[in-house]
């Protein structure tokens, strides 16, 4: 067994147990609530539901937001560099006055 086999069995049972949570908390929590989001009013729903529901739309949006800064900064850090280096070049090679 090497390493990358044993790092997808971890993934995989955390994946289990986190589900097996979310299954847990739902079925624990049969309170039933109603929410008012600013212009929609919702039907009564499993507060359980709310609860894991919330942590997913949640989760998903600090993965998208870490993805869209991580890789955008890191790009705006090469072209700010590519373009003081292309300033660099351009005062460097200056071309001669052509006299007719």
């Amino acid at each position: 067994m090497n390493l990358t086999s044993v790092k997808k069995i971890i993934a995989i049972v955390s994946w289990l147990l986190l589900a097996a949570y979310g299954f847990w908390l739902v079925i624990t929590n049969q309170q039933s609530i109603s929410l008012n989001l600013l212009f929609i009013e919702t039907s009564p729903l499993n507060s359980g539901l709310v609860v894991v529901l919330s942590f997913i739309f949640g989760a998903m949006l600090g993965v998208f937001a870490a993805l869209f800064i991580w890789h955008v900064i890191p790009l705006r850090w090469q072209l700010r560099q590519a373009q003081k280096e292309l300033a660099t070049l351009r005062k460097q090679y200056v071309k001669p006055s052509v006299d007719s």
